[in-house]
């Protein structure tokens, strides 16, 4: 989610991908049965609510391996500069007009119950945003302090972070329990870049794991996986992050999504809900024929809404947190 390189590392991008089509089938399929498509039950639901144990957790992973590719050093001031820009700015303005869009909007599942606290609770998914700003301001002083140069270090740090993960301390107020939640994962994903494991030798033997995982959490999920701050929790998405991160998996159509990874977070809900109410408004309610457009449409939409504001400074700086495209000479 943050900054990409000049130079697109197609690996990365896969699981960005992967990724985005997580997080888009969760919103059109819906958090609880009163969101989404409204499911009461079936196969849909049980997938969306197992796979809660990667979604966000890869987002994050993803996350720490980006940030290792282009560290903080020492312009502490240039860098949270860059991250405000990057989150804080689009989390407010689009988390605003999707504030106002729920609330005019006939057909949305919900509303804006105080405006007064608006962004000091976070406002949806963007929480995110809220929670790797965070995560950024903590990894100053520790990489500052260069705790985080050393394993010894590391792992200490990584220690702690777990601990509080699975201790649920935090508060939804400036999304600061998110930041508990997803720091674990984040130090992984550095982890992953800054002390790069023999990815080939592993390759093979990951796919065997990622598959056998897969099954453990589908069939013993609901039993053994507990909350989502829990030890269970924690360990399953470490695994499942890591593992997709050594199996190299790379294909060309998870890529082309991931590279508009960002745009896709920002703007899927609103093509994913906009999709839904105009289909059922034209009587569609078969349930499989709902999730393939909602889908298609929480994808394709935010590619298109980059590739338009990207030409426009306001809306490159407002809407994609970019910086501003420099004036021909």
């Amino acid at each position: 989610m943050a900054e990409k390189k000049k130079t697109r590392n197609i690996e990365i991008d896969t699981l960005r991908g992967l990724a985005c089509i997580l997080l888009v089938s969760y919103h059109v399929i819906g958090i609880t049965p009163d969101s989404g498509l409204r499911l009461q039950g079936g196969i849909l639901k049980e997938i969306n609510e197992m796979l809660a144990y990667i979604r966000m957790p890869l987002f994050t992973f993803l996350s720490g391996i980006v940030y290792g590719w282009r560290p903080y050093t020492s312009d502490w001031t240039g860098f949270m500069k860059g991250k405000i820009r990057r989150l804080i700015i689009p989390m407010l303005f689009i988390g605003t007009i999707f504030a106002i869009f729920q609330t005019i909007t006939p057909g949305t599942n919900h509303s804006v119950e105080n405006w007064f606290t608006l962004h000091l609770k976070p406002v949806a998914h963007f929480w995110f945003l809220e929670s790797l700003f965070l995560i950024f301001l903590m990894i100053i002083p520790l990489e500052h302090a260069g705790i985080l140069q050393r394993k010894t270090g590391f792992g200490m740090v990584f220690l702690i972070a777990s601990i509080c993960y699975t201790a649920n301390i935090g508060t939804p107020w400036l999304s600061i329990a998110g930041f508990f939640y997803l720091f674990p994962y984040f130090l992984a994903g550095l982890y992953a870049e800054r002390f790069p494991l023999n990815k080939l030798s592993l390759q093979q033997i990951s796919s065997i794991m990622l598959a056998v995982l897969l099954v453990l959490l589908f069939m013993y999920g609901h039993e053994y996986g507990g909350p989502r701050r829990s030890p269970n929790a924690l360990t399953v998405g470490l695994l499942f992050c890591m593992l997709l991160y050594l199996n190299r998996m790379k294909s060309n159509i998870l890529a082309s999504i991931g590279f508009y990874s960002y745009s896709i977070y920002l703007f899927h809900v609103f093509f994913t809900a906009g999709a839904r109410i105009v289909l059922s408004r034209f009587g569609v309610t078969e349930l499989w024929a709902l999730f393939t457009f909602a889908l298609a449409a929480g994808l394709a939409g935010p590619v298109i809404v980059e590739l338009v504001a990207a030409r426009y400074n306001p809306a490159r700086i407002l809407m994609l947190g970019k910086r501003p495209i420099a004036a021909k000479q």
